[in-house]
């Protein structure tokens, strides 16, 4: 049986890639943090190049309503962890690509190394403390960083290099955003192809850096609103206190919270457990697919706003969807004073 080689003859007629740039890019290695609406245009553009070496990582399972927006997947696969199926959609489509999966969460205790032994990272999350985590990491590995996020039909891009005409996330934004301030795709709603789009972009210019293509967003950040298709550039200079390569800001990585997250075959166990079950997802979602037995319903942005609905003396596991919105809502309570702790995985990872 003969095996189907890459074709990579139309890409090799661009005078800034050739043959030299193809071998370039099957040298390089390229660090994809989320495998979802960004990460999958990204692997599947990025391994349709003949970029050699590609690592993944995504703690998620496959969910139904991924699939409008990660094509990579399919619906009999719902259920299954979403890097294994994308390690497989990588080799499917070009079977000479090294694919790395990790099936963790990007955290402070793998950042750094991850980071490290790439040539780029491509930030594909939807959570604004791994998005810093993400820039921290880069900053201190000094290694480029391609950015997105995405807010219905609109987005941002940028791209963050170890030299003075580029900045970091934190010379625009000092402080990380908490999460729950802006909704992500399953607070807001998003439609399928904005994301596509954005993660085509990053992908381009993740090309860009490996292969030294001019353009690659050096001092700006790229707004795009596929509403009314208007798209801006804005200067996003380095902080003056910052001197390339290193950052005014950052020092380190800061350590994850301890015991954060609990997980559970079911809300029963927390029952017994003697803690206060607080759901904190929309109205709409409750009302749409209620949680398995009665819990207490406070909205993630109502709880945030007041605290005070909660006593100081009670203990707390918060409930979402995937876990995401508890996690950073146990978070900012954490601060408050509150003893809360997050389900792992949310309410789709419950097995009864």
């Amino acid at each position: 049986m003969v095996t189907m080689q890459p074709d990579y003859s139309r890409q090799l007629l661009l005078k800034e890639i050739g043959a030299a740039g193809q071998a370039k890019l099957s040298q390089s290695r390229v660090l994809i943090v989320g495998a979802g609406g960004l990460g999958s245009p990204v692997l599947q553009y990025l391994a349709g190049a003949g970029v050699g070496h590609l690592s993944i990582v995504d703690a998620d399972t496959l969910d139904p309503s991924n699939l409008h927006r990660q094509p990579i997947y399919d619906l009999a696969d719902v259920g299954k962890s979403k890097v294994d199926l994308a390690g497989v959609a990588v080799r499917a489509i070009n079977p000479s690509v090294v694919v790395q999966t990790h099936r963790v969460r990007f955290a402070a205790g793998n950042a750094v190394e991850l980071v490290q032994a790439h040539d780029v990272v491509v930030d594909c999350s939807d959570n604004f403390r791994t998005k810093f985590l993400i820039n921290d990491a880069a900053v201190l590995a000094r290694r480029p960083a391609v950015f997105a996020s995405v807010y219905q039909y609109e987005g941002q891009l940028q791209v963050y290099k170890p030299d003075p005409a580029h900045a970091c996330l934190r010379c625009l934004w000092p402080d990380a955003t908490a999460d729950g301030v802006v909704g992500n795709c399953a607070e807001a709603g998003v439609l399928g192809p904005v994301p596509g789009a954005f993660g085509s972009i990053q992908a381009l210019l993740t090309l860009k850096i490996l292969l030294g293509v001019p353009g690659q967003l050096g001092g700006e950040l790229m707004l795009l609103d596929f509403m009314n298709f208007s798209s801006v550039k804005l200067k996003a200079p380095r902080r003056v206190a910052c001197v390339a390569p290193a950052c005014a800001l950052i020092h380190g990585i800061a350590r994850d919270d301890e015991d954060l997250e609990l997980e559970l075959p079911s809300l029963a166990a927390a029952s017994a457990q003697g803690l206060d079950l607080i759901d904190v997802r929309t109205d709409e979602e409750v009302a749409t697919q209620p949680a398995p037995v009665p819990v207490r319903h406070i909205a993630m942005p109502m709880l945030l706003a007041n605290p005070a609905q909660l006593s100081p003396a009670g203990h707390y596991l918060l409930l979402c969807a995937s876990g995401k919105r508890s996690l950073a809502t146990a978070r900012e309570l954490r601060k408050r004073g509150l003893t809360v702790r997050s389900l792992a995985g949310g309410l789709q990872n419950l097995r009864g």
